[in-house]
């Protein structure tokens, strides 16, 4: 059974305080302004890691070899769309569909693990 603790609560808030910590970066260096950069853009390998640490304390194994081979199909029907839509694969049009998308991706899935951990823990 999954126990609640500090820990956990930590885990469950940890996208939030990563996108605010990311969005004050982002304006505190103008990298807006600069590289067109946005707090999502960051933000990702912070949510990796979360989700990581989020499923090993729950489950007891991670999920990061899952979610590798999905960023990977990912970044297959994102290119195979572009192609099909646009006639054409621009590199900069599909790495930044491509990083946006594995943003959603994972904290989509951050949020599904939060759930299951909740559920898991009430059951």
């Amino acid at each position: 059974m999954v126990s609640f603790s500090i820990i956990m609560l930590f885990w469950y808030v940890f996208p939030v305080i990563v996108l605010f910590a990311c969005n004050f970066i982002i304006s505190t260096f103008s990298l807006t302004e600069r590289f067109k950069v946005k707090a999502p853009d960051i933000s990702i390998p912070f949510l990796f890691i979360g989700l990581n640490e989020l499923s090993k304390d729950s489950y007891g194994q991670s999920i990061v070899p899952y979610m590798v081979i999905s960023v990977l199909l990912l970044g297959i029907c994102v290119a195979v769309f572009q192609a099909y839509y646009y006639g054409e694969i621009l590199y900069g049009r599909y790495f930044k569909m491509f990083w946006r998308l594995v943003f959603l991706f994972s904290l989509v899935l951050y949020a599904v693990l939060i759930l299951l951990n909740i559920v898991h823990y009430f059951s």
